[in-house]
């Protein structure tokens, strides 16, 4: 019964102090739902429960997440842009033409 309650205490302070840093070294003006103070408290007094909530809810999307308000979905590869190609095409004459020149 011991070694179960050292692991659970253990579980329990890496997971509180992991998202109260993790809350806390947040930009501000990117976490969401809630003020990042608020976050970080949730996660202290919270411990399980407050740090669950801030990785599902408060943290702020990276580049590639797709979902939530404004997110911009997934990344197109430059060889399957139809607009990417279509500017090298531009160029690529662009550069033949000056070098016949």
């Amino acid at each position: 019964m011991t070694r179960v309650a050292i692991v659970t205490i253990g579980f329990w302070l890496v997971w509180t102090v992991f998202t109260t840093v993790f809350a806390a070294s947040a930009n501000k003006n990117e976490v969401r739902a809630l003020p990042k103070w608020v976050w970080v408290l949730l996660c202290l007094v919270v411990p399980f429960f407050g740090g669950l909530l801030y990785l599902m809810v408060g943290r702020p999307l990276r580049r590639g997440d797709a979902g939530g308000l404004g997110g911009r979905g997934k990344t197109v590869a430059p060889d399957d842009d139809p607009n990417f190609l279509k500017d090298i095409s531009k160029k690529l004459k662009k550069k033949d033409e000056d070098d016949k020149k």
